[in-house]
């Protein structure tokens, strides 16, 4: 028997995941059922531990595993490999960040762990809110707007942010802005040196909620950011096994907006009042005409810093009196890792690109030059008349093409964060499909304003 908890002992200080898998099956009698993002998670975390990084936002999905996993196992996990590290737990309710904490100390308590780690907890760790171990190491648990007092984390230990914010609240200006406030002038202030880790874990609920307030530079800190959207590229779930395609896809008729943010951690906002959803058509691929001569349009970004709209890329093309949108994407890249990626990009996405045209504004004269330099496209400067108009007025007049049904877009899994984007324009954080799709249809439908 000893021999066994050796090797378990081992398998476990060495990988994240192996040590939710045996403490969770020992607790519960139930396996631990692990999709390929449960290993990404674990070896992000891991990261954490090790020292690579700092400061990370994990966005994933409801009922995705994320509390067992990067809260109650990783806690656990720390504290078996170094019971001298200090958490601060903090989520949106006391109840919540309580009842999480109880449940680590009774994994910590479990059969399971101490046969396995002789660490153990002082006499008086009774209560939920604080308890440590005989070694001094431990939890302080509490609601992300409480009071911290008498604990900072440390000592191999972290601050873990889940759920700042409950979804009824995302909504209410003030309660985003207190929780974000507090990040600064709170939060961040509770760890015992600099090197300690704080880590944000939610599911995204408005563009200004803490992971938006945070990727946006507001904290002065760089964060690494794992973002786990329910649905993958070529319309492939995250988790197979909790939600299939056509389940995911009821949710979203349910409710795009709420799908949008906690599903595919894509948060936008409610209104917009120039392109409607329901005005663009949605076809397979088998639907699409053989006549189309596809082009790119590029609209490049300034910087990769996210405050800014990302580089927006789109491929699509004219068949008859309508046109077809192939791909509409947006990157943080600068050069020349945006030449490179538009590269495999045209060679993954299946058909033939004619033309690359790129807007001339910030990156886009050097990447005009870098394509033409080191690859064999036809690059050209998209030269139009229509750049003198507002963003405004360029999407007003192509409203009626699409309104009228004449824009469709392939089915794919870059539909939801394009429709939400240009369904709440211009109260939408970003703009760059609207910009590559008003050029589009100016260069196909519109016609009035390109310069041949």
């Amino acid at each position: 028997m000893t021999n066994i908890n050796g090797i378990i002992k081992e398998k476990c200080q060495d990988s994240l995941l192996f040590f939710t898998r045996y403490i969770f099956k020992e607790n519960t009698g139930n396996k631990f059922e692990v999709a390929e993002f449960h290993k990404t998670l674990a070896n992000t975390l891991q990261s954490v531990y090790d020292g690579d990084i700092k400061r990370l936002i994990i966005n994933i999905p409801p009922r995705y595993g994320k509390t067992e996993i990067a809260v109650k196992m990783y806690i656990c996990w720390v504290l078996s490999k170094n019971p001298y590290a200090k958490f601060i737990h903090l989520s949106y309710s006391d109840a919540l960040a309580l009842d999480n904490s109880s449940q680590t100390r009774e994994y910590i308590q479990s059969d399971a762990f101490q046969r396995v780690w002789d660490i153990n907890l002082k006499k008086d760790s009774q209560s939920q809110k604080k308890w440590y171990t005989t070694q001094g190491g431990g939890v302080y648990a509490t609601a992300s707007g409480g009071a911290i007092t008498g604990f900072g984390a440390g000592s191999g230990g972290a601050i873990i942010i889940d759920d700042p914010l409950k979804p009824d609240d995302a909504t209410s200006d003030v309660r985003r802005s207190f929780i974000n406030n507090r990040y600064n002038t709170t939060i961040r202030s509770r760890v015992n040196d600099r090197d300690v880790p704080i880590i944000v874990i939610m599911q995204r609920l408005h563009e200004e909620d803490l992971s938006g307030y945070l990727l946006d530079g507001n904290s002065g800190e760089e964060w690494h950011h794992l973002k786990l959207s329910a649905i993958q590229e070529n319309n492939v779930p995250l988790w197979k096994s909790k939600h299939s395609f056509e389940e995911l896809e009821a949710i979203r008729q349910a409710d795009r907006y709420t799908f949008s943010g906690q599903y595919l951690q894509e948060p936008a906002p409610l209104e917009g009042g120039e392109w409607r959803i329901d005005w663009f058509n949605i076809v397979n691929n088998a639907e699409v005409p053989n006549d189309i001569n596809w082009e790119m349009f590029v609209d490049g970004a300034y910087t990769k810093d996210t405050k800014n709209d990302p580089t927006g890329i789109q491929i699509s093309g004219k068949s008859g009196d309508n046109l077809y949108i192939l791909k509409s994407i947006d990157k943080y890249l600068e050069m020349p890792e945006l030449k490179t990626f538009i590269s495999s990009f045209i060679k993954n996405c299946g058909v033939n690109i004619s033309q690359i045209l790129v807007e001339p504004k910030a990156s886009g004269k050097s990447l005009v030059q870098l394509l033409r330099r080191e690859t064999n496209y036809n690059v050209s400067e998209l030269k139009t008349d229509f750049v003198k108009y507002s963003k405004i007025e360029r999407a007003r007049a192509s409203s009626p093409f699409i309104e009228g049904g004449r824009v469709y877009l392939v089915k794919d899994y870059w539909n939801d964060g394009y429709l939400q984007q240009v369904s709440t324009f211009p109260n939408a954080k970003h703009d760059e499909h609207i910009d590559v799709t008003s050029y589009a249809i100016e260069r196909n439908l519109l016609k009035n304003f390109f310069i041949v």
